[in-house]
C-alpha cells in the first residue's frame, strides 16, 4: 500500500468517526460515496486508456529529448506550453503526466507541466473564465501568475539539485 493510499484511508476514517459522533445519517452519506464511485471509477478507466494511446502516439524520444534532463532549461516553457494546451481535467491531465515521467521527462519538467496545466488550461479559460468573468479579469489573473510554472520548475530544479529525490513515483 502507497503512502498516498494510507493517508487517505486514515483521513476517511476520522470523517466516518466525526459523522458517526455527530449522528449523522448514514444512508445520504453512503448515497453519496457510491455517486461519486460511480463517476469516477469509469473516468479513471477511460483516463488510463487514453494514457496508454498517448503514451503509443507521442515517441518517447520525443518526450525525453524536450522534456527530459538533455533538453535543460528549454524544456520548461516547452512544458509549460504542452500545460496550456491539455484540454481535460486531472482525470487525463495526472496520466499524462505519468506517460511523460516514463518516458524520461524530468522532474522539473513535469512540475512545470502540471503547475501551467492548473492555472492555465485553456479549455477552462474558454469555457468558464473569459465568458463569466470576462477579459479584463482573465488579463489581470494571467500576468500575476504567468511566471508561476516557470518558477515552479526552477524551484523544483534547485531542489532536485541541493536534494536528490529520485525519479518520480510511476505506477507498475
Amino acid at each position: 500500500m502507497s503512502i498516498g493510499l494510507a493517508i487517505l484511508l486514515l483521513v476517511l476514517a476520522v470523517l466516518i468517526a466525526l459523522a458517526v459522533r455527530r449522528g449523522e445519517a448514514a444512508l445520504p452519506i453512503t448515497q453519496r460515496i457510491v455517486e461519486q464511485f460511480a463517476k469516477l471509477v469509469p473516468r479513471m478507466l477511460c483516463a488510463l486508456v487514453a494514457a496508454g494511446f498517448i503514451a503509443q502516439l507521442i515517441p518517447k524520444e520525443a518526450i525525453s529529448s524536450f522534456l527530459g534532463a538533455e533538453a535543460g532549461l528549454i524544456a520548461l516553457p516547452i512544458a509549460a506550453a504542452v500545460g496550456l494546451i491539455v484540454p481535460a481535467g486531472p482525470v487525463i491531465a495526472f496520466p499524462i503526466a505519468v506517460v511523460f515521467a516514463k518516458a524520461g521527462a524530468s522532474v522539473p519538467a513535469l512540475v512545470t507541466f502540471i503547475t501551467s496545466w492548473s492555472l492555465f488550461a485553456m479549455h477552462r479559460i474558454l469555457i468558464y473564465e473569459l465568458p463569466l468573468l470576462g477579459a479584463s479579469f482573465l488579463r489581470l489573473r494571467a500576468v500575476s501568475v504567468a511566471l508561476m510554472p516557470f518558477l515552479a520548475g526552477a524551484l523544483a530544479l534547485l531542489a532536485g539539485l541541493l536534494v536528490s529525490f529520485g525519479a518520480p513515483v510511476t505506477a507498475h
